[in-house]
């Protein structure tokens, strides 16, 4: 286990799943700034640093998203919480990670200024969404689980489509977010290996997930859109996950149909839907912003 990684009883999280939550709590895989050789990573273009910029935002992101999920029920389950911890840490250091990368390369790593409309989400967010989210989701009881588990997988399968097809583009990331994606693998493992039990228990918390899945958004774009970089890296064949000339839809819907595989969850397709989106709603290249929060 790595120095400073976080700790939890792993008697607590033994389960009938295949992912053993165990071994991933005891073997953080957290990668620091000081991991990767930022000397060689300077002078990248600014279309590469405007994806960097929106995976720094996401990655640091999520971790604000864990507040809404730790006033459901699901922060009473043993299997979740102990997942959490160990993702959280991965996360940080991750977000760090790049956004050392942008500094390396004289491009603070800075939210996004948004529209009025972002500032307001951004203020209920953080004023009134955990206290509204905490009641919902108790009345509705541990069913709300499962559907939490599945956008989180939506998120992580998400982030490592961009990781990759970032690679592809940018060789000399390709170390770094390689790493990123195998991350990625582990979380979009235990998200997978806990719905799909859960899923399968009663209608519940299949419509539960089916009206998460079908209202999912790529993650980090409630407040402000991707750049135009990122947009058009996730539109083009390698970004769809093919890895060579071809049509954009074949590895979106991959995606969509590991997700419409999940009991209750068929017909459903809401990567592909996301990244349509994408193309509509993404802003211009990176300008000024407010400072990244310590």
């Amino acid at each position: 286990m790595s120095a400073g990684a976080p700790s939890v009883d792993a008697t607590a999280v033994t389960g009938t799943t295949a992912f053993d939550v165990r071994a991933y709590t005891t073997d953080p895989r957290e990668i620091r700034p000081t991991d990767v050789d930022l000397g060689s990573l300077t002078g990248l273009t600014p279309t590469t640093l405007d994806v960097v910029a929106d995976l720094w935002r996401v990655e640091r992101s999520l971790l604000d998203l864990l507040r809404d999920v730790l006033v459901t029920p699901a922060h009473v389950d043993p299997r979740v919480t102990a997942f959490l911890i160990t993702w959280t840490y991965e996360q940080f250091w991750l977000a760090e990670t790049l956004a050392a990368v942008l500094e390396a390369n004289g491009r603070p790593a800075v939210e996004p200024p948004g529209g009025p409309l972002g500032r307001l989400r951004r203020a209920w967010d953080d004023r009134a969404r955990p206290t509204v989210t905490a009641v919902r989701t108790n009345l509705l009881g541990a069913d709300v689980t499962a559907a939490h588990l599945v956008t989180a997988w939506l998120d992580a399968a998400a982030l490592d489509l961009t990781y990759r097809a970032l690679a592809a583009e940018e060789p000399r990331l390709e170390p770094l977010l390689t790493r990123a994606g195998a991350l990625k693998a582990r979380h979009l493992a235990f998200c997978a290996d806990d719905a799909a039990p859960r899923l399968a228990t009663s209608s519940g918390p299949r419509r539960l997930a089916r009206r998460a899945a079908t209202r999912w958004r790529w993650p980090g774009t409630r407040y402000a859109p991707v750049t135009a970089a990122t947009a058009r890296l996730l539109t083009g064949p390698v970004g769809a996950g093919t890895g060579e000339a071809g049509p954009s839809e074949v590895g979106l819907a991959r995606l969509d149909a590991t997700v419409a595989a999940l009991p209750g969850l068929a017909g459903t397709a809401p990567v592909r839907g996301a990244v349509d989106r994408l193309g509509r709603q993404r802003r211009p290249a990176a300008t000024a912003a407010s400072p990244r929060h310590a």
